[in-house]
């Protein structure tokens, strides 16, 4: 798929989640050793009980990210009342982190991707910090989670990374 594809499809996948947006950093995803690019497709024992590795890149030294990762097609595509799930939140990862769990905060633990039925994008998308986030408001239930709204509690502003893939069952 060329990149001009696959940029257009990221932006129809999108749609309704987060306004449309030029990615400006890098953003990297493995799950075990398996590199995980937008637009893939996994089947559920492809993912791992394991939050995935994700490197951010360091285009912007010193510079702190957010990472949220949501399931917009929950339970179901066809019936997605849970939208958004929310997967996974890590504040405070530097630039050039080669392990977003490992180098940031973990403020909502990895909960593994399991979809009900059909093909369910997951969605990673990484906002710039303006400072050290100290204070998350809570977010439960995972149900029904705002990325956007989360970003404006925490003046995160527009996102400048995602991934997606697609998980079936």
């Amino acid at each position: 798929m060329s990149s001009s594809s696959r940029s257009q499809a990221i932006t129809v996948a999108l749609q309704g989640i987060v306004e449309p947006f030029e990615p400006t950093v890098d953003m990297t995803v493995y799950y075990d050793n398996r590199w995980i690019t937008s637009c893939s497709t996994l089947k559920y024992s492809d993912v791992t009980p394991n939050p995935p590795r994700v490197e951010i890149g360091n285009e912007q030294p010193n510079q702190l990210y957010t990472l949220i990762m949501i399931d917009p097609d929950a339970p179901t595509p066809d019936q997605p009342s849970h939208r958004e799930l929310v997967t996974w939140i890590v504040t405070n990862i530097p630039s050039g982190s080669s392990s977003a769990s490992a180098d940031g905060t973990e403020v909502v633990p990895y909960n593994v991707v399991n979809p009900r039925g059909g093909f369910h994008r997951q969605v990673m998308l990484l906002y710039r910090q303006s400072s050290i986030i100290t204070q998350i408001i809570t977010v439960q239930p995972r149900t029904n989670f705002s990325s956007s709204g989360f970003a404006a509690t925490h003046n995160l502003g527009n996102p400048v990374g995602v991934v997606y893939f697609h998980v079936r069952r």
